[in-house]
């Protein structure tokens, strides 16, 4: 049977026009498409002992009459009869046409049948004298429905939803209705249901929890949806007023669920800040593109400098006029900028700046810009759930700076977000549904003061609930299916709304008004649905011819906004779930191939970009099914992305991982692409921080390496667990073991140059770690023989480690030049590499007291601003730890400086859980500042944990810093058992002690204070001299002073005696 494709409903063999709504016959594709629906089971019970009882001829009239009377049900509630079983029947509700309320009424048609049921078999015990009994089950979800084998009337559906239907039919009671949870749960407001029963049925090895439909609360259905103005929202905007005219600027969340009338708020609010003089800046983020880098903050500072319709050129120019001089169209800031704006110079170099440095760049000239703004600027970010992580970092920071400006920043965003952003908030403003009066009088707003609607107004509010979204779409449903006439605000009632009711889900509410849209509309929706929630006229030709009139119909019908006219036309979807609806609806092959033309229109369209562009294209791929396409394309932009954004880089090696696994066991190479992400996520963690799961990740690399052979894929990723585990945390022996198991495997190692010295300097490091200077001067030594072509970050680490070890060995001539020459050899590298490699050992030989610190202030200082500049936190936080550690032991120290930077240390530490290694001298320096200033009890107890945590896995080359200073705090304090646990630990440090003389004088100088302590005169003399002596020796100018001071401090003593 051909069905209209308006209504749904069966067309006569040579209709015209249907009989049932009057429209042309435009039969409904024979192509499949995704529905929501509600699956109906009727059966006759012991119809074997009715086919015993009736003679063939009257079987066939009562099952005539009841299959005739049930399908009339199923039809007066648009349902479809899908197709007779023998003794039953099937039907749908939701398809070929999409009802908003389909379980709603397959609940009633259910009940409906089970009573014209009990009709007829009242009729047929009284002639036939046998009792007639039917069971009906009921089951919603998705399905794939559309013409079904060759000939005609094939039209039905397929998928699990079906087969749990005719289970729940098959448990359900004697003349009783059945349903699945999935039904229950979306009639659960309108139905009266009995309790969650656990049944057993056919296919499932577990019980499945049903609920007896009993019956259902007509006045409580609902039909559609409209849009209406704000109403019922007074004090949410009062307060938006009041932080407007309040004064100093702020952050404000306005925070809801969907639907619950956000954007009608913030439509408000806008229009009331621009009639106050503030210039409005709007900006979305779009769920699409959250995992692209600055996606959302481009939009926002496009509209913020107002160059969406110019050419790139003039943009630049334009933005550069908006800051008063002091930007320049060619310095770096400007140019870090454009690339968040997407107006960059295509020629232009790349910019060797870290995600972070363009984080804390981008929210200061922002805030720049806003100073120097004529007028106060309202900017407004709707949708902030979806917003990309580079982007709520930015506006997380520039939210911080806005107390000091005039200006506001309004974001929207649902409960379930937790991003950066959603923590700096000023001031949260919830959004709850509406009270039944608001929304009374929204819906009176919409329909207007006829005498017909009087009334319908309540029972709206009480299907929507308080929900906006589903009050405008009810209004906006009964309108179009002519229940309503008129216009807005004045609409009159054409015919009686028996019913009304909530839809089980705003998808079956949109779903209901894009089926009655023309087949080629709806395809154009759908085509725009699969690029994104918003899309231009050029991406949309890629997948759909286009008409200019079914966009214009798309916007009437307020599915679609158009928000760019010149000079290219751009559209939005009015709503995020009308996008999701359109797009889910569609067969996964379709959106297969329509994503494989993106992608290949992506590439295609300017090669410039294509890398810019890497991380789409590869989304679109993955989400065609091209898995070994997109896996390439995630790993060449996360290529893109290294040196730009490790953070970004690391998540689109994690898509790579996660699509190598899916892949086959016997996918040609899929061993190597699932070690390739992982060695690089692996070796990379050692500069974000090390996750929970960052042991087993490696274990599982580990394990595939293994297997396959591949030792240089295992090395790299050992060396970036050594780096972690000695660096990032107090587990060095672990560092240890890794080290030579790298010895074991090194000889059988195939790769150049440069990543045999990344795999060996680890190595050297491990060795360094745990004193085994000799050992870590032979990995040097290896490294330093490797032909390098050019210049790479392991030389100047080689060379600087090198320095250090001559140094802390005696030898500070050559230690000098060695440290010299690698320092000279970090200035050419990247800022991040720079400061980690040159900050480092600044830090160690200041803290252990081998190099005087004064000369390196500057120095620190000059190499702490690159690392801000590029904003890699690693970089920074290292910087910032060299330079407070140089500056506090200078003659011209700035103590408090020092220590203000210190204390950020700390606390970046504790943040990002990198470069735990610096605790070792940090804790020391803040612990005796703040037993300087009072705090001495609380010093010592910090420094006790810091010990404990050192000697179980620390580097022994830093553990005297914080040894020595908790000596020193409780021979200060001075009680009988504060030297005696001084004692304990100086005579721990006894058999650990090292060769290197250098990392023993903290040793000396302990064992010299606590025999003075003791008023052992002649044994202190004896150690303070030794302890000149070898800080003469070994040249270490930062503790001469103090040595001298110790021995001068005993002469007069010797004199008296």
């Amino acid at each position: 049977m051909v069905r209209c494709g308006s209504c749904g409903s069966d067309l006569r063999p040579i209709a015209r026009f249907c009989d049932v709504c009057g429209r042309p016959v435009t039969p409904q594709a024979a192509t499949g498409e995704h529905k929501q629906v509600t699956v109906l089971f009727a059966d006759v019970v012991g119809s074997m002992k009715l086919a015993a009882t009736l003679d063939a001829e009257r079987l066939q009239e009562v099952m005539n009459e009841l299959f005739n009377r049930a399908a009339a049900v199923v039809q007066r509630y648009q349902g479809t009869v899908d197709k007779f079983t023998g003794d039953g029947l099937m039907a749908l509700f939701g398809a070929p046409v999409a009802l908003e309320d389909h379980a709603v009424r397959a609940c009633i048609a259910a009940l409906e049948i089970q009573s014209v049921t009990k009709e007829l078999a009242a009729e047929v015990l009284r002639r036939d004298g046998v009792t007639l009994d039917i069971r009906v089950g009921l089951n919603s979800g998705d399905v794939v429905v559309g013409e079904i084998g060759s000939g005609p009337g094939r039209y039905t559906a397929v998928g699990h939803p079906v087969g749990m239907a005719q289970r729940m039919e098959a448990a359900a009671p004697v003349g009783g209705v059945l349903c699945a949870l999935s039904t229950a749960d979306l009639v659960a407001a309108a139905a009266q249901l009995g309790p969650v029963l656990q049944v057993a049925v056919k296919g499932t090895d577990e019980p499945v929890p049903v609920r007896a439909l009993l019956a259902i609360e007509s006045d409580r259905m609902v039909l559609g949806r409209n849009e209406g103005q704000i109403l019922g929202r007074d004090a949410e905007l009062s307060c938006l007023e009041y932080t407007l005219d309040a004064g100093p600027g702020c952050f404000v969340a306005v925070v809801g669920g969907p639907g619950v009338g956000k954007s009608r708020l913030i439509n408000e609010f806008t229009s009331i800040a621009a009639g106050r003089g503030a210039d409005v800046v709007v900006a979305r983020c779009e769920a699409h593109t959250a995992t692209v880098a600055f996606s959302a903050l481009s939009r926002l500072l496009r509209a913020m400098f107002d160059v969406d319709r110019l050419p790139e050129a003039e943009a630049r120019a334009h933005t550069v006029a908006q800051y008063a001089g002091m930007l320049t169209e060619d310095s770096a800031d400007a140019r870090i900028l454009f690339d968040a704006m997407r107006i960059g110079a295509a020629k232009a170099p790349p910019l060797q700046v870290s995600v972070d440095g363009r984080r804390r760049r981008l929210a200061e000239m922002m805030t720049q810009a806003v100073r120097e703004r004529p007028r106060r600027t309202v900017f407004i970010l709707e949708d902030a759930h979806w917003i990309d992580e580079p982007t709520d970092g930015v506006l997380a920071e520039f939210a911080t700076n806005l107390a000091a400006t005039e200006s506001i920043l309004v974001a929207t965003y649902r409960p379930e977000f937790h991003g950066a952003l959603s923590a700096n908030a000023d001031q949260i403003v919830p959004l709850q549904p509406l009270s039944e009066s608001s929304s009374v009088r929204v819906i009176g707003q919409l329909l207007g003061d006829h005498p017909s609607v009087v009334g319908l107004a309540k029972r709206i509010a009480s299907a929507a609930a308080g929900n906006p979204f589903f009050i405008e779409e009810i209004v906006r449903d009964l309108a179009g299916r002519g229940v309503l006439s008129g216009s807005r605000g004045r609409y009159r009632l054409l015919d009686d709304v028996d019913e009304i009711s909530v839809p089980g889900t705003v998808q079956a509410v949109l779903a209901a008004r894009i089926d009655r849209l023309p087949g080629d509309a709806k395809a154009m929706l759908n085509a725009a649905a699969v690029i994104g929630s918003q899309f231009d006229l050029e991406s949309l030709r890629v997948l759909k011819e286009i008409q200019s009139d079914q966009l214009a119909e798309l916007v009437s019908a307020e599915l679609i906004d158009q928000t760019e006219f010149t000079p290219r036309q751009r559209f939005c979807f009015r709503h995020p779930l009308v996008r999701a609806v359109a797009y889910e609806s569609q067969l996964t092959s379709t959106r297969v191939d329509a994503h494989g033309r993106l992608a290949a229109a992506i590439e295609a369209r300017d090669p410039s970009t294509v890398e810019e562009n890497a991380a789409l294209i590869a989304s679109h791929l993955e989400a065609a099914g091209r898995l070994a396409a997109a896996y390439q394309w995630h790993m060449r932009a996360a290529d893109w992305l290294r040196s730009r954004d490790l953070a970004a880089a690391r998540t689109q090696w994690a898509r790579a991982r996660y699509i190598a696994d899916q892949l086959p066991d016997d996918h040609d190479g899929v061993i190597a692409m699932r070690i390739a992400p992982r060695t690089l996520l692996v070796s990379t963690t050692f500069f974000v921080g090390d996750a929970d799961d960052s042991d087993e990740r490696y274990r599982e690399l580990r394990d595939l390496a293994t297997r396959s052979g591949d030792m240089t894929s295992l090395a790299i990723a050992t060396a970036g667990r050594i780096w972690s585990y000695s660096v990032n945390d107090f587990r060095v022996p672990e560092a240890a073991a890794l080290a030579s198991e790298i010895d074991g495997i090194i000889d059988r190692i195939q790769c150049d140059a440069q990543t045999r010295s990344i795999i060996l300097i680890a190595v050297a490091y491990a060795r360094f770690a745990t004193c085994d200077f000799d050992g870590a001067l032979r990995v040097i030594e290896t490294i330093q023989a490797l032909p390098h072509d050019q210049l790479i970050v392991e030389n100047s680490v080689a060379d600087s480690l090198k320095g250090v070890i001559e140094i802390c060995m005696g030898d500070h001539e050559h230690g000098t030049l060695s440290l010299r020459k690698g320092t000279d050899e970090a200035r050419l590298l990247p800022p991040v590499n720079s400061a980690a490699a040159l900050a480092y050992w600044v830090a160690l030989l200041a803290a252990v007291g081998t190099y005087a610190t004064d000369e390196l202030v500057d120095e620190m200082r000059e190499v702490w601003q690159r690392a801000e500049s590029f904003g890699d936190i690693f970089g920074v936080i290292a910087a910032q730890w060299a330079y407070a550690t140089a500056l506090l032991r200078s003659e011209n120290q700035s103590r408090d400086e020092a220590i203000d930077v210190l204390e950020r240390v700390r606390a970046s530490i504790a943040k990002h859980k990198v470069w735990r290694l610096a605790l070792t001298t940090v804790v020391p320096d803040l612990a005796l500042d703040a037993a300087r200033r009072g705090r001495r009890d609380e010093a010592i107890a910090e420094l006790r944990e810091s010990v404990a945590v050192q000697m179980a896995g620390g580097s022994r080359v830093f553990a005297g810093c914080t040894c020595e200073a908790l000596v020193d705090l409780l021979v200060d304090r001075g009680t009988a058992d504060d030297l005696v646990e001084a004692n304990r630990i100086v005579e721990q440090w006894r058999p650990r002690r090292t060769g290197p003389p250098a990392l023993n004088l903290w040793w000396l100088k302990s064992r010299a204070i606590l025999a003075r302590a003791h008023g052992d005169s002649e044994h202190h003399a004896e150690l303070a001299t030794r302890y000149l002596e070898l800080c003469r020796l070994v040249d270490a100018r930062g503790r001469l002073a103090e040595a001298r001071r110790m021995v001068d401090e005993m002469t007069p003593a010797r004199e008296t005696r």
